[in-house]
């Protein structure tokens, strides 16, 4: 699964492989956070007789195998199916379910291409921003956008754009945010576009693409004089004071600084971690 997971349950000695995203799973907790992490793409078919028989047969789940089976010969809805999962064992507190739930009823007519994207929304707005960008390029590559249109191939690329931007991956960002502006010549990706060359320290690709992409000069000084003026905000930022303070206590002598950088350095790599983890 590439998670720890904590699992009191029966393992088994043989995994089931969900067929979608070739995961394998050994227990009831493994398959209840498989669900989670997936419930965007979650369909009845996922849990047909084979994956019934699994849980029978390796987690000795006789009770939970038999209401599968009957609700898939009812016709019960995906909702039906995860709850009875998600409930068979402790791993999802009711909260946690019933989130489980309102995500189901929210995307319960959306296609898939859809709820694909709102997997990703959600990652980039929680921070996940690894996440987010697997995700918005794998709906890309998808051949279900074959039949997309421009606006929407543009603002993929542009929330693409931004997932890298925000790990400081300029370069990649910049060649996003100019897909994104060739689709709808948006001013806004234009501006995003050239605001990451000037970033990534990219003084010559810069000055080419602002040629290329027919920049005018007046838009050209009004996108430095924002650029600049960004930058003159993010020196005053809350954390640019900190770092600061931190130099200065240094160069006075005053050994508290060590503790106080170490706090910080640790803070920065808890949030990395998140945004590429979690």
């Amino acid at each position: 699964m590439g998670k720890l997971i904590l699992c009191s349950s029966v393992i088994a000695k043989n995994p089931y492989c969900f067929p979608m995203t070739k995961t394998k799973v050994y227990s009831i907790e493994e398959v209840c956070y498989y669900i989670r992490n997936n419930i965007y793409m979650m369909q009845e078919e996922v849990f047909d007789r084979g994956f019934a028989d699994w849980i029978r047969g390796e987690l000795g789940m006789e009770e939970t195998a038999d209401k599968l089976d009957r609700m898939r010969e009812d016709h019960n809805n995906l909702k039906d199916i995860v709850v009875t999962l998600c409930c068979s064992c402790d791993y999802y507190t009711e909260s946690e379910i019933n989130e489980l739930i309102v995500i189901m009823d929210q995307t319960q007519n959306v296609p898939m291409r859809g709820r694909q994207k709102i997997k990703a929304d959600t990652y980039l707005k929680s921070g996940s921003l690894e996440r987010a960008r697997q995700e918005y390029e794998r709906i890309l590559k998808s051949p279900d956008m074959l039949n997309a249109q421009s606006g929407e191939y543009a603002d993929l690329y542009y929330r693409l754009g931004t997932a890298a931007a925000g790990m400081g991956e300029y370069r990649q960002a910049a060649q996003a945010f100019q897909k994104s502006y060739e689709y709808v010549n948006d001013q806004k990706a234009l501006e995003s576009c050239l605001y990451c060359l000037k970033l990534s320290g990219r003084t010559e690709e810069y000055q080419k693409r602002i040629q290329e992409l027919g920049v005018t000069r007046e838009q050209q000084t009004f996108m430095e004089a924002q650029y600049e003026e960004a930058l003159r905000q993010s020196v005053d930022s809350r954390e640019c004071r900190v770092v600061r303070r931190i130099r200065r206590m240094k160069e006075q002598g005053d050994e508290a600084y060590r503790k106080q950088a170490a706090e910080l350095v640790f803070q920065w790599k808890d949030e990395y971690r998140k945004s590429m983890l979690s």
